[in-house]
């Protein structure tokens, strides 16, 4: 079940989270979480019901944002 865990205020989308269990690793940096799981981030659509997921599966927000500014 994705969790809000931030709002784009400037594009007034929420950001969601959801854990993945993966044997793959961060597709920005490259690294492994502890427990083994990766996050899928995805933004919600206009009609609030739906989401758009983002492509890769990251450790933290930061490497997801890295990517996807790139």
């Amino acid at each position: 079940m994705p969790v809000q865990i931030s709002h784009d205020g400037f594009a007034r989308q929420p950001i969601s989270r959801e854990c993945v269990e993966t044997k793959e690793t961060c597709s920005w940096c490259g690294s492994k979480r502890k427990t083994g799981k990766l996050f899928q981030y995805s933004v919600e659509k206009d009609d609030g019901a739906s989401s758009n997921p983002i492509n890769g599966l990251f450790c933290s927000m930061p490497c997801m944002k890295t990517m996807n500014h790139h």
